[in-house]
């Protein structure tokens, strides 16, 4: 039995050292960008734009995006960046995505003619660079490498992370094109599988550590900010609620607002793995992992901003739309214009903050 445990151990060390390997030559072959206090970026992962029919995962969030990409983004001057996953390239060919969704592409025109634009490969689109035809090729990265004030900044989809990933990912699409499309299954991919995520996330936010790396990715559909999953983040408010009770005027109301946070992170618990790992098994987590989520959530889509030196999380919706009652954000909800389009920002932080951070927590 111990000699079973200590070759899955020999395994597992080895997969994670591939990874770690694989990332940080990724990083390093990766060009540097400069960036400061003036520019204006948004990073969206994960649209999965489709053929517009009943299979299209992009469909159910389309006008939201198309509305907040003209009339926020594009008017607002921001440099936009598609993390991986831009077209489910693995169900749809590219020609029927471009034409039923053109006025898409077109919006993706508009910010490539500013010189703003930037896609980033995933493993659902990860043909895009062989395709002669491809909207915006000349714009596709494997990553996007960003150096803030000589800190860096490292934008990757994610998927390079899980090994099963970078070896089987062809024969998954076979899976997904000739299988799953004609019987309408879902993605059995990372973002549908709890466990895969961690595993994703653990690899990159040990990269991140390493090499005191901030890394912004995609991949699990799953927002994160500091490198705290929404588990850790409702801890973290119960916390913040707690140190300010003894102080507190209204004290019903902050008891009020526990008690519903705790209702909150008790049925997370109960729906999320037994064996997950909360704050990465590190006593103290080193803000170095941020995810954007993704375009196709059940209610909005979430995005991160990069603006005046801060970054944030964000959260669009339609107020029309049923939503869950967010327990955790700091700014919102603010309307775009006069339209029914909601953005709320679920967490920002100083850039200079977080670098501090970094490495004063790093070994």
């Amino acid at each position: 039995m111990h000699a079973l445990l200590r070759l899955l151990f020999k395994g597992f060390n080895t997969e994670s050292t591939m990874t770690q390997k694989r990332l940080l030559n990724l990083y390093q072959k990766t060009p540097e960008l400069g960036i400061s206090d003036d520019d204006k970026l948004v990073i969206f992962s994960d649209l999965h734009i489709g053929n517009r029919t009943r299979r299209d995962d992009f469909k159910k969030n389309a006008t939201l995006f198309s509305f907040v990409l003209k009339h926020c983004y594009l008017a607002g001057d921001y440099t936009l960046v598609l993390n991986g996953d831009v077209e489910e390239l693995l169900k749809f060919p590219i020609r029927k995505i471009a034409r039923k969704w053109r006025h898409i592409y077109n919006m993706f025109g508009e910010f490539e003619k500013r010189g703003r634009l930037y896609k980033i490969i995933g493993n659902h689109d990860y043909l895009a660079p062989f395709i002669p035809d491809y909207p915006c090729r000349a714009q596709l990265r494997h990553a996007l490498r960003l150096n803030y004030k000589s800190n860096p900044i490292f934008i990757f989809h994610g998927h390079q992370a899980s090994n099963m990933i970078e070896k089987y990912n062809e024969w998954f699409g076979h899976v997904l094109r000739f299988i799953a499309k004609p019987i309408g299954l879902k993605n059995a991919s990372t973002a549908y599988n709890s466990k895969r995520k961690y595993r994703v996330e653990k690899q990159v936010y040990q990269f991140g550590v390493d090499n005191r790396i901030v890394c912004i990715i995609g991949h699990t559909h799953r927002p994160l900010f500091d490198s705290l999953s929404k588990e850790d983040m409702l801890k973290y408010k119960i916390e913040q609620l707690i140190h300010i009770y003894p102080q507190a005027e209204d004290k019903a109301a902050i008891e009020t607002e526990i008690r519903q946070l705790k209702k909150a992170l008790q049925k997370l618990v109960e729906e999320e793995p037994k064996d997950r790992n909360s704050l990465y098994n590190k006593v103290i987590v080193n803000p170095v992992l941020f995810n954007s989520g993704c375009v196709i959530g059940k209610r909005g889509m979430t995005a991160i901003e990069i603006e005046n030196g801060e970054i944030r999380l964000v959260y669009w919706f339609n107020k029309r739309k049923k939503q869950k009652k967010i327990k955790i954000f700091e700014e919102g909800p603010f309307p775009l214009g006069n339209s029914n389009y909601r953005r709320m920002v679920l967490k920002k932080e100083r850039l200079d903050y977080i670098f501090t951070r970094i490495h004063l927590l790093s070994d």
